[in-house]
């Protein structure tokens, strides 16, 4: 470019600079080109990228830490500076300076140049601003408090909350006198589950003082929970649970530990209610736990309750013991002293502690320090043990349990009064232990044991309650309630069935064991000895079922009736449904042997069987399906029997062991196999027809 064309391009760029450029569109579209470029920046950030956002708000996690997303981080970390009454200083004043000096920054900044460098100011107030957002952020990230630990609640409220509060919503209403316990482990009516199948008796003790005194389980959570389980504790010694709180730091377990003085932080009722929940004011886990080593199952009490409830309250009575020296020798005493001072060292003699000392003292075994003064104790006998004054134990709610469940107990256990109740009402059918047999009611029916685990298990306190109540009329069983015209009332139904549940402890009747699938090739004779003899005997003779050879039950029962009772079962008693495991051939083969059983039964013993009557209907049963009219050797008439087949005669008259038709079911002809091909029929049935034969083949 020569000298001339630089001044001309020079004179026309000042010329334009003087001018100056419209803003419109010139700078407008520029900056909407820009903006474009930024948007779909941010769009394609956005999309392939994503949004690097905190987690969504969720109220129902409790490790949810709330804060604002990463670009407000900064104003969250300055409102920290500013706490209490500062905040509108972080949250109003702050903000506004800063917008009011963007609106201010073109009067305060009139510099026409555009260099950062030549605007120091402005430059370094932005970088100052900049760089302290940049610090806050960073601050607030590494200042983020961890994610929050769920805080454990009542684990007892939380039980009650899971199990009880369904039906009984907040609270329950408990009468005087019940045995929460009780009640919670078996059921007390129609829709409450037995919970002993799916709480241990610690978590049914804790739920019963959380339900007589939920102050107290409050009052355990907060106090104790830090370092024990409800559980563990709940139905312990009030002697001890009251050394607990009157000792504080100063209690032997506790020494060590940073425990406070709790009658100065709790109040009286505070501490009562804590008892009240640790043990629980129900009588009869009371009287277990404190009085059942001394006194045994009851008291001998014959007075009123107001008397009872002195006597329990001013304690300081004992209970002598019998000098045992004059009964027992030196070495069972030496091992009921090892026995009480370690129960675990000296097993064997757990028999003789039964025998000679449960009486009294229960399954609780008494502690003893030492082995000589257990013997001197055991040998000497004597007044060896005061009883506790309970009114400076027990509060006023557990001593008015105590003392209701005490004198009801001495006006007769339950389970005593049950089996009286049993013995005078039940007994005659269902016989002195529940073992059941034959129905008077019915003749050959036979009632089921009601002493067996699997029906005790099977049959909750409810169920058991109803029976007893309302009968069974459908199995000759009558009402014995009162509301139903019995002579039993709630009293003597709730007395019986304490004593049917003793029996879960150790039941009277064991039920026969599972038997095996019998294969498909086994004949009626086998799988009557596998799945039914245990319960009808080897010759169905009977036995815990009814007798299979009885006349009146084959009469009875028709060839329909025997099939649907395997198939199906019989619904009062043990004997299941035996459809699901045997196949309906191998159900006809056994209602064919068991029909083979009345036949050699109809028999008397010497007498001449009947071709009618006995021998007829077995070959009809065992034989007819392949031995027709249809050719061959026939099964259907006497004729036939004995003339018929390619063979015949089949029979000969007098000679049992020449007719082909004993050699054939015994399986002893040269030629062919034994009949029939299922199986060899029973001896007693194949018996019959050598006897028929060998008295001469009469057509009887």
């Amino acid at each position: 470019m020569n000298d001339e064309a630089k001044r001309r391009t020079l004179e026309s760029y000042q010329r334009a600079k003087e001018q100056g450029e419209p803003f419109f569109p010139y700078a407008v579209f520029r900056d909407a080109v820009v903006a474009l470029l930024l948007l779909a920046l941010l769009i394609g950030l956005a999309y392939f990228v994503g949004a690097p956002l905190e987690a969504r708000a969720d109220p129902s996690d409790s490790s949810y830490t709330p804060r604002p997303e990463w670009y407000f981080l900064f104003l969250f970390q300055l409102l920290k500076y500013f706490p209490g009454n500062l905040e509108v200083i972080g949250v109003f004043v702050l903000p506004t300076v800063v917008v009011v000096a963007l609106f201010a920054l073109p009067l305060l900044d009139r510099s026409p140049r555009r260099h950062f460098l030549s605007r120091p100011l402005v430059s370094a107030t932005a970088l100052a601003g900049t760089v302290g957002v940049l610090g806050l952020t960073a601050l607030a990230m590494i200042e983020a408090p961890p994610p929050a630990a769920p805080t454990a609640g009542d684990p007892v409220a939380a039980l009650y909350a899971a199990n009880c509060a369904g039906c009984h919503g907040a609270t329950v209403s408990v009468s005087a006198g019940a045995n929460l316990h009780e009640i919670i482990a078996q059921g007390s009516h129609d829709g409450m589950p037995a919970w002993s199948g799916d709480l241990t008796t610690d978590q049914i003790d804790a739920l019963a003082g959380f339900i007589l005194s939920p102050a107290g389980s409050r009052l355990f959570h907060q106090n104790c929970g830090a370092c024990h389980e409800a559980p563990e504790l709940v139905a312990g010694d009030p002697l001890e649970l009251k050394a607990v709180l009157d000792q504080g730091p100063a209690y032997a377990a506790h020494a060590g530990q940073d425990v406070p003085a709790w009658s100065e932080v709790l109040t009286p009722g505070e501490r009562t209610a804590l008892l009240n929940f640790l043990a629980a004011p129900d009588g009869q886990r009371l009287f277990a736990t404190n009085c059942s080593p001394c006194h045994g199952q009851a008291v001998s009490f014959s007075g009123e309750e107001a008397d009872l409830r002195d006597i329990i309250r001013r304690g300081g009575l004992h209970l002598a013991m019998p000098p045992w020296q004059t009964r027992l020798t030196p070495d069972e005493i030496e091992a009921l002293a090892n026995y009480v001072v370690d129960p675990q060292a000296a097993p064997a003699a757990s028999d003789l502690f039964a025998s000679h000392c449960a009486t009294c003292h229960g399954q609780r075994v008494p502690a003893a320090e030492d082995v000589e003064r257990a013997r001197q104790a055991i040998a000497g006998g004597g007044a060896h043990e005061t009883m506790p004054v309970w009114g400076d134990v027990l509060t006023a709610e557990q001593l008015d349990a105590l003392t209701a469940y005490t004198l009801a107990s001495a006006r007769g256990a339950p389970v005593e009064v049950g089996r009286e109740l049993f013995a005078d009402n039940c007994a005659v059918c269902h016989g002195d232990f529940g073992e059941g047999g034959p129905n008077p009611t019915r003749p050959g029916d036979v009632i089921a044991p009601i002493s067996s685990a699997e029906y005790l298990r099977t049959r909750d306190d409810a169920t058991l309650r109803a029976i007893i109540a309302q009968g069974q009329p459908n199995f000759g069983m009558s009402p014995f309630g009162t509301a139903f015209g019995g002579p039993l009332d709630e009293s003597d139904i709730d007395a019986l069935l304490a004593f049917l549940r003793s029996w879960e402890l150790q039941p009277p009747v064991e039920l026969p064991p599972d038997v095996g699938v019998p294969s498909a090739a086994a004949s009626g004779a086998e799988i009557f000895a596998e799945v039914c003899a245990q319960c009808h005997g080897a010759r169905g003779e009977g036995g815990l079922g009814p007798s299979l050879r009885d006349p009146e039950f084959q009469a009875r029962n028709t060839d329909a009736d025997l099939f649907d009772t395997i198939n199906l079962g019989h619904p009062a008693t043990p004997m299941i449904g035996w459809g699901e495991i045997l196949s309906a051939e191998q159900i006809r083969q056994l209602v064919t042997f068991v029909r083979g059983l009345g036949v050699s039964a109809a028999t008397p013993s010497g007498a001449v069987p009947s071709f009618a009557r006995d021998v007829l209907p077995l070959l009809q049963a065992e034989c007819a399906v392949c031995h027709g009219a249809l050719g061959g050797w026939d099964a259907s008439t006497y004729a036939s029997v004995v003339a018929s087949g390619d063979n015949g005669p089949a029979v000969l008259p007098g000679e049992a062991e020449a007719s082909l038709l004993v050699q054939k079911l015994r399986g002893t002809q040269a030629v062919g196999g034994i009949m029939p091909p299922s199986g060899p029929l029973a001896p007693s049935q194949i018996q019959v027809i050598v006897d028929w034969i060998d008295a001469g083949a009469p057509n009887n």
